[in-house]
């Protein structure tokens, strides 16, 4: 009997050391901040939160007929941390950081002091790398109030999603917060931050204008020499030199006619040589397309080059902004200190226009494989039957 009893005896000690769920909370007992963003205004960094409602997120029998709803938070404080804090107060249940999906830096923020903003990142072990991050010259209370069609949460936006936006068509490339982080910090490594904006041009809602979000640009850094802001036509030369380029189209004239062809997937080699005690740089691309629309059948051949002088022209556009605003938006500089570290450390390049000069590109070659002509009767293009192909 004295056995039993000292059995149980350490059967309920051990219940005593079981925690269980006392600190429990329900997903509705938590506010779960998905948008970050940070301004400066007035010697203040001012942090905007974005709270939506994630039972539109999840999949329900019977969908909602109300929009979701938003909600934006607003502080100001001399820290990014004390902003926060801020909103910790006045916020009336738990905020959660562990799913912000996107953070966004309005360019009084990101002039004033980039290694503020990402110090703090760094302090909240809640913060995802594989956020996205974006600029902006919006409003942030203007930009987080933005809904998602059919009644969705933003979240289902080009501000949460913006690599389902580049698939299909793909001009600037979202980067993460670990890719800014990572290359910001890197002596030879231009950024390319994308911007992000809104525009009521498009879409309507019952005859409204609707806001939607867009890409309209991006800052070009250079470790913390140069920032200058690049509109989306200043960096089409951009699109050619990006492997990640998934389909991007090209719009051009030929004769009275329009001509609109659909690339994708560049193969390109930047290779950079000294010559004469200067930097040169050789680019060599390979790419890929079909036509999708064309005003007067021609031979393939003449599509082909016609294309090439385009995207060489667009290139060269792209480069000679960058050398006028002391930038590298092509990243001509990452190869040339991998390749020619012994030249680079032995000029002690610091900026952009000290390794890159009116004449550095020595050659652009470029190769267009127009594959098809889409659904056309002579699919694949190449086909004999083409009127006026001649079996090109």
């Amino acid at each position: 009997m004295t056995r039993r009893l000292s059995k149980l005896f350490l059967i309920l000690s051990a219940f005593t050391l079981l925690t269980g769920c006392w600190d429990y909370k329900d997903i509705q007992d938590i506010h779960y901040v998905t948008t970050l963003g940070v301004d400066y205004l007035d010697g203040k960094y001012v942090v905007y939160v974005q709270l939506v409602d994630l039972s539109g997120v999840a999949k329900q029998e019977n969908k909602s007929t109300e929009p979701g709803k938003v909600y934006v938070g607003k502080h100001s404080g001399k820290s990014i941390a004390e902003a926060i804090n801020h909103l910790y107060q006045s916020a009336q249940q738990r905020l959660y950081l562990g799913q912000v999906s996107t953070f966004v830096l309005t360019d009084r923020a990101l002039k004033h002091n980039i290694n503020d903003i990402i110090d703090a990142a760094f302090r909240y072990n809640l913060i995802r790398y594989s956020s996205n991050i974006f600029a902006t010259n919006k409003p942030l209370e203007e930009l987080f109030a933005i809904k998602g069609f059919f009644n969705l949460t933003p979240l289902y936006s080009e501000l949460h999603f913006p690599k389902a936006v580049y698939e299909n068509i793909s001009y600037i490339k979202p980067i993460s917060l670990r890719t800014f982080i990572s290359t910001y910090r890197d002596v030879s490594i231009t950024t390319i931050l994308p911007t992000i904006s809104f525009s009521e041009k498009d879409w309507t809602e019952d005859k409204k204008k609707r806001r939607t979000f867009m890409i309209d640009g991006a800052f070009v850094l250079y470790y913390k020499k140069s920032l200058n802001w690049y509109s989306i036509d200043d960096l089409k030369g951009l699109r050619w030199v990006t492997e990640d380029t998934n389909k991007t189209p090209l719009e051009f004239k030929k004769g009275k006619g329009t001509n609109y062809i659909s690339l994708s997937h560049p193969k390109v080699k930047i290779k950079p040589f000294i010559k004469d005690n200067e930097a040169k740089y050789n680019l060599d691309i390979h790419i890929n397309g079909s036509i999708l629309e064309m005003s007067k059948t021609e031979p393939l051949k003449n599509f082909e080059n016609v294309v090439q002088d385009y995207i060489r022209k667009e290139i060269e556009k792209t480069y000679e902004i960058g050398l006028k605003r002391n930038g590298d938006p092509l990243g001509l500089g990452r190869t040339l200190y991998r390749k020619e570290l012994k030249f680079w450390q032995a000029k002690g390049f610091k900026e952009p226009n000290d390794y890159l000069k009116e004449n550095s590109i020595d050659q652009i070659n470029i190769t267009v494989n127009l594959t098809n002509a889409g659904t056309l009767d002579y699919h694949p293009f190449k086909s004999s039957k083409l009127p006026g192909n001649d079996g090109q």
